[in-house]
């Protein structure tokens, strides 16, 4: 034994010494981090599981092992130092042996350094540690096995690259011995136990349970027993090549060892058939609900049948043949009945039978009533079922096993096997829902799912306040009444008080019948009358609980194509495993539950009951008020307000009665829409038969809240049996808080977009009011601008969506680099720090160049760098915009334009800058819309060519850029200079083109190129119209809207002005002072923005002339500049506009 630690020790040291050995852990740990992510998507599955990293593993291992093993002999024999270690004073069995063990532990330390994925899944959820314990043992087993399969390849050839084929060859037949498709070539011709056994022989069945939490003793047998064959079959190997150095082996004929490799083949497939018979029931669960191990009750079940039950298992081989998956449910079924009769102490008795065609056991299987598989191209049935009969010829049948119950076989045999000598109790259904079959609003609705389960364990009796007896019932059953007569309710608190026990279920609103049912009845709260105050307890009816940390996402758009939606819907939540009371065996076994838009319970005041929460709803929740229910309000507005309230609350409850006249026992739940069949299971269809599929335990509360009260636990263990759910706590709560900051930001960021669109509204409204087609010159500036604002705004949202899982990502980035790169690159540093401490200087010697290798050499850069153009040229095509630069040069030149002309067929327009403001040529006393200019000049700065529509003359007028010189020509012209220097020029199309979500664009051409371009030019409108583009009316919209006018502020009166105002154009300006001009009135106005000046009308040689005096401008330079230009002149306006402002003024009795 000691000589076998030196030898293992030595060689293991070796590995060390090695660089291909670190080039090996390397190059695993890489692989098996980027196979567990990008693969087994370890991060998007969200579980605190390393299954997505286990799964992969033996795949990986079928690489790895053999690439540490090739050498173990290979190298030995290919460079004769076997001659010289099989002479030294060492066994042959301890030199493989210790051989073995050195791979087997460098195996170890690879797999222990994926301690990361260990660390990572503790930090993020609560992982089952067992579990993964045990996948960790179950891998180094793995490893071990194929270790000494690849080590006796090694030993069979002195060539590395040969053994390593041949180990990866020899490794890959156990792999795929247990593959159903491999199987099935054998099935034609060996017997089912020969199958079974090949099927044992698989590295994958083997791992697969373990990896789940399962370690059968067979296993372990089954692994160590490969381990010694094969590494006994390496020294018979040794010994025959080195002449029978063997202690035990001393031959040297071929047939000696081919004998003793076939007796140790024999004995071990002897083993581990005598393993897989025999010692399947010695088992360890590793997990934590004990999930493999069969349950209290069916153990009580089985150990207690008062009589023989013969349990037959009809099986058509064909199916086999079609579905693989079916026959490993077979297999799983048939294993389950096996543990079942040894259990039963032989009480119950298996059959398996295979129906064929027309034989007398098809015949009995139609007779059971098993439901019939049609195969359609034989023209034939298959059966997959199970009948159970007793002594007493008492029956149950489950006529068929769908695949999607496989996870439920335990519950579904142990429960056939107890209704087997079960007798129903009476249960009687007082309900308002429509729980059974019925015809709503000339619409049938289907039974739900909940009564079909009760109904087979419980005589169901339906009542209502005609049909209220309720004498004979063993317990009652009430979903959210309404209207209970004082007569029923009376025969309840009797019924109660007399030991009858009930469980009641409550809702303020339920929407289960809303949503799956034809009813358009209004949402009503239960109406339990004075029940509640006989049972002590007041249901919170006027508000519905929100819980923030488990509450369901759910897609809640309204509009798919602008702004799709999905948000977490606080009402509609899960119960997790915490809300379970886990000292009572009613729900200490439950995993999870769905409801929404439920309440909560509070303890009436001295009432004389005993209260002991069931289910309870943690702090990170809150009561909104019912009315959100009621005025169906979006889940969006719930998420943006709530606010945990840090109060544990009671959602149901048992109540038990002290007073010793009224001892009643009932049970409290807080919602009814959880029996609803959508919120528990879904369900399954196979030839017209439909199967109930359940995927949370509501079902299972409302079964084990019923035996509780009648006192009857037998099947209580069997329920809620399942994997526990342990998602990524941690990042589940960054999320549902990011989504909740998200939405706060969203609702403030859609409020201005609304009022932005308002806005719009508003201008347009108001050009119809005032009966114009055009929009005035200040009206198109506000339009700029709000839709400015409307592409901010959506340009913050989308920047405020990109980042809503900016922490979350770079987690998963450090998740990534800490498990895939992490431990490889410590090592690496690590050897360096290594080297470095050695004193090894690094200097690598430079190759001498001659002409050949610098051809060479050449000539492979100039073809990479030919690669690396072609392929960014290839991804330019495809993928990148045609985007390009307006005018690249025209921010160094904006300041320098002091001229803009613009021409179009039959109008030009030109703006000149003079004293750093811009006026309209050849109205000299008229200021141009300083902003108009400004926000050109800026949709200039910024333009974009966003992609090239044509270059075809004959295309031009589709796009608007017919020539000017063209009869219906839609083409502007515009040029921009800096004195007679022209510096830009630029045709212009259709301008008002949709770029989507309100961005406007338009076609635009440079004079002397052919090419038309979408730009994103936003001109809003190029009327060339001098009015649209300077302060031309007596009122403007930069002034403000009217607060008051001469001290009135009637919205009548202020409405009629502004249409006026806003209408009147000026006819002409006149800078000297008129003749005897006569006052005709003054508007002293007001307005919005903190403005104030008065408009003074005046005639003079039979024209109406205005001049104003502002009083107040603000801070509005636009207002500042118009004062300025109209404090010394006067404008003229058309006497008929003055005639109707007048006439409006004395209707309203404002003169002044």
């Amino acid at each position: 034994m000691n000589k076998l630690r030196i030898v293992a020790k030595n060689e293991f040291y070796r590995y060390f010494t090695s660089p291909l050995a670190y080039v090996y852990l390397i190059s695993f740990l890489l692989l098996n981090g980027s196979f567990a992510i990008y693969f087994g998507h370890f991060i998007e599955a969200g579980q605190a599981s390393l299954l997505p990293m286990f799964s992969f593993q033996p795949w990986l291992y079928l690489l790895f092992i053999p690439g540490i093993a090739m050498r173990l002999w290979a190298e030995e024999f290919r460079t004769k130092t076997v001659l010289q270690i099989v002479t030294m004073p060492v066994s042959l069995g301890s030199l493989v042996w210790g051989k073995f063990l050195a791979a087997w532990a460098f195996c170890g330390v690879a797999l222990a350094l994926t301690f990361p994925f260990w660390i990572t899944v503790n930090l993020l959820g609560s992982p089952d540690n067992l579990v993964i314990l045990g996948s960790y043992i179950g891998s180094f087993m793995l490893a071990g096995a194929m270790l000494s399969i690849s080590q006796t390849m090694s030993a069979l050839t002195k060539n590395q690259v040969i053994a390593l084929v041949m180990s990866v060859f020899a490794n890959l037949i156990f792999f795929l011995s247990g593959l159903e498709y491999v199987l099935e070539i054998f099935r034609s011709f060996l017997p089912p136990a020969a199958i079974d056994t090949i099927a044992s022989f698989s590295f994958l069945s083997h791992f697969e349970s373990i990896s789940y939490g399962l370690l059968e003793l067979r296993d372990i047998v089954f692994f160590g027993s490969l381990i010694v064959l094969f590494n006994f079959t390496a020294i018979l190997i040794v010994s025959f090549k080195t002449a029978g150095t063997a202690v035990w082996f001393k031959s040297a004929r071929r047939s000696f060892y081919i004998l003793v490799f076939v007796s140790l083949l024999l004995g071990f497939a002897g083993l581990n058939m005598t393993a897989n018979a025999w010692l399947r029931s010695y088992q360890l669960d590793f997990t934590a609900e004990k999930f493999f191990t069969l349950t209290s009750s069916t153990r009580e079940i089985l150990q207690n049948l008062p009589n023989r039950v013969t349990a037959k298992l009809y099986f058509s081989p064909v199916i086999a043949k079609r579905s693989p998956q079916t026959r490993i449910l077979f297999d799983k079924v048939r294993l389950l009945l096996e543990q079942y009769s040894r259990l039963s102490g032989g009480r119950l008795t298996l059959r398996i039978l295979n129906p064929e065609p027309l034989s007398n056991v098809e015949d009995e299987a139609i007779a059971a009533g098993l439901q019939p598989f049609p195969l359609i191209d034989s023209n034939v049935n298959a059966y997959f079922g199970l009948t159970l009969i007793d002594e007493t010829d008492r029956r149950q049948v489950i006529r068929l096993f769908p695949p999607e119950r496989q996870n439920f076989l335990e519950q579904d045999l142990t429960e056939a096997v107890y209704l087997l000598n079960y007798r129903k109790k009476n249960l009687g259904i007082l309900t308002s829902l429509p729980m059974f079959e019925d015809v709503i609003e000339n619409v049938a609705t289907p039974q739900w799912e909940i009564v079909s389960q009760l109904e087979k364990f419980y005589n169901l009796r339906r009542l209502d306040n005609q049909n209220n007896d309720l004498d004979g019932l063993d317990a009652l059953l009430i979903a959210h009444p309404q209207k209970l007569s004082a007569e029923t309710v009376e025969k309840i608190k009797k019924y109660n008080a007399g030991g009858g026990k009930v469980l009641a279920f409550f809702d303020i609103a339920p929407e289960a019948v809303r949503i799956f049912a034809p009813s358009t009845d209004v949402l009503k709260a239960s109406d339990f009358s004075t029940l509640p105050a006989f049972w002590g307890i007041r249901y919170l009816d006027r508000g519905v609980v929100a819980d923030f940390e488990n509450s369901t996402l759910i897609d809640a758009s309204l509009d798919y194509q602008h702004n799709p939606e999905f948000t977490q819907d606080l009402i509609q939540f899960y119960l997790p495993r915490g809300s379970f009371n886990q000292t009572l065996p009613a729900t200490r076994r439950l995993q999870k539950m769905l409801l929404t838009s439920g309440s909560i319970f509070v303890p009436e005041k001295d009432a004389p009951v005993d209260i002991l929460p069931l289910i309870t709803i943690g702090g990170n929740s809150q009561l909104f008020s019912s009315e959100v229910i009621y005025k169906n309000v979006h889940p969006s507005y719930m998420l943006r307000n709530f606010k945990a309230d840090g109060k544990l609350k009671i959602f149901a409850a048992y109540v038990r009665g002290r007073s010793p006249q009224a001892p009643f026992e009932m049970i409290a739940v807080g919602d009814s829409d959880l029996l609803y069949d959508n919120f528990w299971m879904r369900h399954s269809s196979v030839l017209g038969a439909d199967y109930a599929v359940p995927i949370l335990d509501n079902a299972n509360f409302v079964f084990n809240a019923l035996d509780f009260l009648l006192g009857d636990n037998t099947l209580i263990p069997l329920r809620g049996k399942s994997v526990i759910d342990r998602p990524f706590v941690k990042i589940e709560a960054m999320r549902r808080q990011a989504l909740q900051n998200f939405k706060i930001k969203e609702v403030e960021i859609f409020s201005d977009i609304e009022k932005a669109k308002k806005g719009l509204e508003e201008i347009t409204a108001k050009r119809r009011f005032e009966g114009r087609e055009n929009f005035s010159a200040d009206e198109l500036s506000l339009i700029a601008k709000i839709r400015r604002k409307l592409d901010e705004q959506r340009q913050r949202l989308l920047e405020i969506r990109a980042g809503l899982n900016d922490d979350i990502d770079k987690i998963v980035v450090r998740i990534k680099i800490f498990n895939i790169y992490g431990i490889p690159l410590l090592i690496i540093l690590g050897l360096l720090l290594a080297k470095a401490r050695k004193g090894v200087c690094f200097r690598p010697q430079l190759p001498e160049f001659d002409r050949r290798i610098a051809v060479i050499f050449g000539g492979s850069l100039l073809l990479l760098g030919i690669g690396i153009a072609a392929s960014v040229q290839s991804q330019n095509t495809y993928s990148q915009p045609q985007e390009k630069i307006l005018f690249k040069d025209f921010a160094e030149h904006i300041n320098d334009i002091d001229t803009i002309t613009f021409r179009s067929r039959g109008q030009t327009l030109a703006l000149r800058r003079q004293n750093g403001l811009w006026q309209i040529d050849g109205h000299p006393h008229i200021l141009a819309n300083q902003k108009r200019v400004s926000r050109l000049l800026a949709a200039l700065l910024g333009g974009k060519l966003l992609e090239q529509r044509t270059a075809k003359l004959e295309n031009y007028g589709s796009f608007g850029l017919t020539p000017i010189s063209a009869e219906g020509s839609r083409m502007t012209e515009m040029a921009l200079s800096s004195g007679d220097k022209k510096l830009y020029t630029l045709e212009i199309g259709n301008y008002d083109i949709d770029l989507g979500r309100g961005l406007r664009g338009a076609y635009v051409k440079f004079p002397g190129t052919y090419e038309v371009w979408l730009s994103n030019l936003d001109f809003v409108s190029l009327d060339l119209d001098w009015h649209n583009w300077s302060f031309s009316r007596l009122w403007d919209l930069h002034f403000g809207r009217f607060a008051e006018i001469n001290g009135s502020t009637s919205v009548n009166f202020l409405s009629d002005m502004a249409r006026l105002l806003l209408n009147t154009p000026f006819e002409q300006v006149i800078a000297e002072e008129p003749q005897n001009p006569k006052t005709l009135q003054t508007l002293r106005i007001t307005a919005e923005g903190s403005s104030e000046l008065e408009i003074a009308f005046l005639q003079a040689g039979g024209k109406i002339l205005a001049r104003y005096r502002f009083i107040k401008t603000g801070t509005e330079t636009d207002l500042q500049n118009f004062a300025a230009y109209a404090k010394p002149v006067y404008y003229q306006i058309p006497n008929d506009r003055w005639k109707e402002i007048a006439d409006v003024i004395a209707a309203y009795g404002t003169a002044k």
